[in-house]
């Protein structure tokens, strides 16, 4: 059913319960499985250079942790992944790689803020979906926002 699969990783819980539906979904279905961090800089004040390219170095470290990460846990049920990093803006980069990745399936992972905090600014995984020209998958962390 689904030949295959993009997921979006941040390390967080709502991530890693992403991780493991696609894993599983990928296994079920011999699914290739690219594992996407998305790098997002956004400075609060005007930076100098140095600070942009330190904060960048920062940011891209993070997410090599974070997809090493993933490839290990993907590794320990013997499924090969590949692993990419974008940088922008998270739900654009997401739905800009299912399409690069021609993605049967996007699947997210849903944590983080409040309630009124997700309806104000909108939840990563919501608007990514929105954008996505494929099936979406959002994957609850089971702490539901308040």
């Amino acid at each position: 059913m689904f030949q295959r699969i993009v997921v979006g990783y941040d390390d967080s819980p709502g991530a890693r319960k992403a991780l493991r539906i696609a894993l599983e979904l990928a296994a079920a279905h011999k699914s290739a499985l690219t594992v996407v961090a998305v790098e997002e800089h956004r400075p609060l004040y005007r930076p100098v250079i140095g600070e942009i390219e330190e904060e960048r170095s920062v940011e891209e470290e993070t997410s090599r942790r974070w997809l090493a990460a993933a490839t290990a846990t993907a590794a320990e049920r013997g499924i090969a992944i590949e692993a990419e990093i974008r940088a922008g803006h998270p739900a654009h980069e997401l739905a800009i790689a299912a399409t690069h990745h021609e993605a049967d399936l996007l699947v997210l992972g849903r944590s983080g803020h409040s309630a009124i905090w997700g309806r104000f600014i909108g939840a990563t995984a919501e608007k990514a979906a929105r954008h996505a020209d494929c099936s979406v998958l959002i994957a609850q962390d089971g702490h539901a926002p308040k």
